[in-house]
């Protein structure tokens, strides 16, 4: 690769954003999508920065410093801060198109563009419809099914998927060869590079996946209604352990697919035959798609726990 993205993984993408780059063949807008974690607002700033720098992505210059602080005047950054993108918002943004620009390119980083109301979506639709000279859009999202597809047809689309634990593991010895807990981050991580630095960076998050992983592995292992509906109500107070404990009960079933598949001891599997971990599974995964449709939380969570219950 020509330029140091300081990326792990993802090196086919960054190498056909390079070619884009040579070949001047940049399109107005992009879309990054992928689970969460797995670098696609990061990429979409070092893109930003890349196309601003006159001087080969040089880190030094003055457009360089400029959108590391988060403070050039043509580069606007939307990371996402759990609120939903309003209209007002839209507008707003391509008001600021329209004005003069000194720089390269105007440059406009959304961080899941699926923050958007369908509303605020088919106004920012009119945008991508008819492109502003210089103006460049870089968007990500973690649900492109909520992405409206005449959205989807206007922008040049990349996939950014997990990783592979190979590459993930390289990287983690070489930048933290000291940490004693890499093979755990790795199996926790499940192929997301931005979680697994937060995770070798802070022992507290490691806890807490630990702490609740456990939690789970005992609520499958004995019936307790009382206490699985304790924990729903707090999972229902707090987002971030709410999000903790899908990835963690995703993990833990997955595990346990593989005991059986490679005939590993496992005490669980006393109480739960394949054919029943593998409704299990698919009953997570649609509590978590009604719960994202806004169908009461505490009660699709209420539901999934009596599956456990034998």
């Amino acid at each position: 690769m020509k330029y140091d993205w300081n990326i792990i993984g993802h090196q086919k993408q960054i190498e056909q954003l390079e070619q884009e780059i040579q070949l001047d063949s940049i399109s107005h807008a992009y879309l990054f999508s992928g689970p969460k974690n797995t670098g696609k607002f990061r990429i979409a700033r070092t893109f930003a920065t890349i196309l601003q720098c006159q001087n080969n992505f040089c880190k030094t210059c003055k457009d360089c410093h400029l959108i590391q602080k988060k403070v050039h005047p043509d580069v606007i950054l939307m990371p996402d801060d759990g609120e939903s993108i309003k209209i007002d918002q839209v507008r707003e943004l391509i008001r600021k198109t329209s004005l003069t620009t000194q720089s390269k390119y105007r440059i406009i980083v959304i961080e899941n563009i699926e923050r958007m109301p369908i509303e605020a979506q088919n106004s920012f639709l009119k945008t991508l419809e008819e492109p502003i000279s210089k103006t460049i859009f870089l968007l990500t999202t973690t649900q492109i099914n909520k992405v409206l597809p005449t959205i989807l047809s206007r922008v040049r689309q990349y996939s950014f998927p997990n990783i592979s634990d190979d590459i993930l593991r390289k990287y983690l010895k070489e930048e933290y060869d000291n940490n004693p807990n890499i093979e755990e981050i790795v199996n926790i991580s499940q192929g997301r590079p931005g979680l697994a630095i937060n995770l070798s960076k802070n022992i507290e998050a490691l806890i807490e996946q630990r702490n609740i992983y456990n939690q789970i592995e005992n609520f499958l292992s004995k019936n307790n209604l009382s206490q699985k509906i304790s924990f729903v109500e707090n999972l229902c107070e707090d987002d971030n352990l709410f999000n903790l404990f899908f990835d963690a009960f995703y993990r833990y079933l997955r595990k346990l697919i593989f005991d059986y598949m490679e005939n590993i001891d496992n005490p669980i599997k006393k109480r739960f035959n394949l054919e029943e971990i593998t409704n299990l599974f698919e009953s997570l995964e649609k509590t978590r798609y009604l719960i994202q449709r806004n169908v009461n939380k505490k009660l699709a969570l209420e539901n999934f726990f009596l599956m456990t219950e034998k």
